[in-house]
């Protein structure tokens, strides 16, 4: 079973959508493949960034199936809230699910346009780019100010997430990635700190983020700077501890799985 809802400006395309398995594979050019698939394809003279998700592990597909939205449409969603309250992010196209008879997905597709851009948020940190500082100090009050506090938490905030593009007034930064957001946040109005963890700059990157941030949210740099520390910290050692008690189970999985090829 088919369901889509596609943006009123790209009627032009619909047609495409229930071809959109053959279209996705035998198109365009992947630029990111790591478990989901993103592709740049051209379309009847659009632009798309189109977004393959994988295929969601048991527990999601009964969630996706009878509780909550499923990655695709969330993105569709999340892009149309952001937009309007004035957060950047390329404009959504259209969301797409095949699901089985049991209401199982079996494929799900986020077409958004294609938004040019100079680099990502990663070229910036650990590289020597000349103006590195103006585009980390951009950045923080861009998300004190755009992200924060309107109460926007981008759970999923690292690096390759933000698309930088310069202009004349300064740095502007597009979101991407966005199935993960949380609208009217209020703790993250109040101490965005956290958001921030998952930046990978050095330490003296980060140090001048906090910096930054911490003065535009009017507080102390200093105490800025060993808040983010504390809080990247303790991100860290959580992934680590949650490393170490996932790794029996997931080799358990991959155990049971070969042996089923196999045999």
């Amino acid at each position: 079973m088919l369901s889509y809802e596609i943006n009123t400006n790209y009627h032009d395309i619909e047609e495409i959508i229930p071809d959109i398995h053959d279209i996705f594979e035998n198109n365009g050019s992947t630029i990111y493949k790591i478990r989901n698939e993103i592709k740049v394809i051209e379309i009847k003279g659009h632009s798309l960034c189109i977004k393959k998700f994988a295929q969601p592990n048991l527990i999601n597909k009964v969630a996706y199936a009878y509780f909550r939205k499923a990655k695709a449409k969330r993105s569709y969603y999340n892009a149309l809230k952001l937009s309007k309250i004035g957060v950047l992010t390329p404009e959504p196209i259209c969301w797409i699910e095949f699901r089985n008879k049991a209401g199982f997905i079996t494929g799900s597709y986020y077409i958004s346009s294609y938004q040019k851009h100079d680099f990502t948020l990663a070229k910036v940190f650990n590289n020597n780019l000349p103006d590195k500082e103006q585009i980390i100090k951009d950045f923080a009050y861009y998300a004190c100010n755009i992200l924060h506090k309107k109460g926007v938490k981008h759970l999923d905030l690292g690096q390759g997430n933000v698309l930088v593009t310069k202009k004349e007034k300064g740095y502007y930064f597009y979101l991407v990635d966005i199935n993960r957001i949380r609208f009217n946040d209020e703790k993250i109005k109040r101490n965005g700190f956290s958001n921030l963890k998952r930046l990978g700059g050095s330490p003296i990157e980060m140090s001048i983020l906090a910096h930054y941030y911490a003065k535009a949210r009017k507080s102390d740099p200093t105490w800025g700077i060993i808040k983010l520390n504390l809080y990247k910290l303790r991100y860290h050692n959580i992934r680590t501890l949650r490393k170490r008690l996932t790794a029996p189970i997931k080799n358990l999985y991959l155990t049971l799985n070969n042996y089923s090829h196999t045999n």
